[in-house]
């Protein structure tokens, strides 16, 4: 397979992946959340980066401290991945989601609220598809790299 057509097999694999990942932390997240906060003005602007900042949290302390790939532990073997590329995936996917959670507090507490709209409707999917393109050329060009 050339490295052109493994790349965009591993990232619409880890695209939907990653989707799957954050649907269903999201739901369970917006349960939580709601059961212990009020759903007001600055609540509805600061969940996505609590969201995202404790998914990121979560992905990196269970590939760093415990040894699990959450993305791969999803059906992660029909990608046939190495174990390195596996830890690069999850750790640039931590990234990633620290980065989205920077970028939304920094838009939601500096903008107006129609602009924060505009960014967590249209700029935010498109940040996470990209970043998740780059994560799978990483993963792809360091085992290029390597071997």
């Amino acid at each position: 397979m050339s490295i052109t057509k493994h790349w965009l097999f591993l990232s619409f694999g880890l695209l939907w992946r990653s989707f799957l990942l954050l649907q269903i932390y999201g739901l369970v997240f917006s349960l939580l959340i709601a059961k212990f906060l009020l759903s007001n003005s600055s609540v509805i602007l600061i969940k996505p980066t609590l969201l995202y900042g404790s998914l990121a949290l979560i992905i990196f302390i269970a590939q760093v401290g415990f040894k699990l790939n959450l993305l791969r532990a999803m059906l992660g073997k029909r990608l046939n991945l190495s174990q390195t590329q596996w830890r690069i995936c999850a750790l640039s996917l931590a990234c990633l989601f620290a980065t989205m959670a920077t970028l939304n507090a920094v838009v939601a507490f500096s903008t107006s609220f129609d602009f924060w709209l505009y960014y967590k409707v249209f700029a935010s999917p498109v940040l996470l598809v990209a970043g998740i393109f780059a994560t799978s050329w990483v993963a792809i060009s360091r085992d290029s790299i390597h071997q």
